[in-house]
């Protein structure tokens, strides 16, 4: 009798771990179907929005202000001023705008920031690399097919035991400094 229970508590903590390490990948699975299908309710629950806003803002700051110090045209551009003042306000709304459902799902069947894919006939593969960051951060890996450079990071974070948010968006350094287009781009 005694060992019977030993075994079904064996069993139940084994089941319970395999649950507890498989839950991002089931809850990042049914994200980016949620995604692809456009299901805006499921994306809502599935983001937070306000963690990343709040993260993309520094991101897009820094590229902005990078951009502006390092454009010659800029230099002894009496407006520059003017435009890094209003900066903040720009960006702020500009954030507002494409973190919503929708940015994030056009996100995730791009695999590209700010891509609408135009061309339904054929459209781009997006790989998506899953990984643990720590127990419980998990990030995947978005990336077009044929794309040259880092790939779009989303961050999960563990809510409860089973439950997963997406509470960062880590934009390559390559889209935030490079302003040539992207080659693969144009194909397709």
């Amino acid at each position: 009798m005694r060992k019977g229970w030993i075994i079904a508590i064996g069993v139940a903590l084994a089941l319970f771990a395999l649950a507890y390490g498989a839950s991002p990948y089931v809850a990042v699975r049914g994200f980016v179907a949620a995604a692809k299908q456009g299901d805006a309710e499921k994306l809502r629950g599935s983001v937070d929005f306000p963690a990343v806003r709040a993260d993309l803002k520094p991101q897009l700051t820094a590229a902005v202000t990078t951009r502006m110090e390092h454009d010659p045209q800029m230099r002894g551009n009496p407006f520059a001023g003017l435009g890094a003042m209003l900066m903040p306000s720009i960006l702020d709304r500009m954030i507002d705008s494409v973190v919503t459902p929708e940015g994030i799902a056009a996100l995730v069947r791009a695999g590209k920031v700010g891509h609408v894919e135009t061309n339904s006939a054929a459209p781009r593969r997006v790989d998506y690399i899953l990984h643990y960051i720590t127990r419980d951060r998990f990030g995947v890996a978005v990336r077009r097919q044929g794309t040259v450079g880092d790939p779009v990071n989303l961050i999960f974070e563990r809510r409860g035991l089973f439950a997963w948010k997406l509470v960062r968006i880590a934009l390559p350094q390559s889209s935030l400094t490079d302003t040539a287009p992207d080659p693969g781009a144009s194909a397709g």
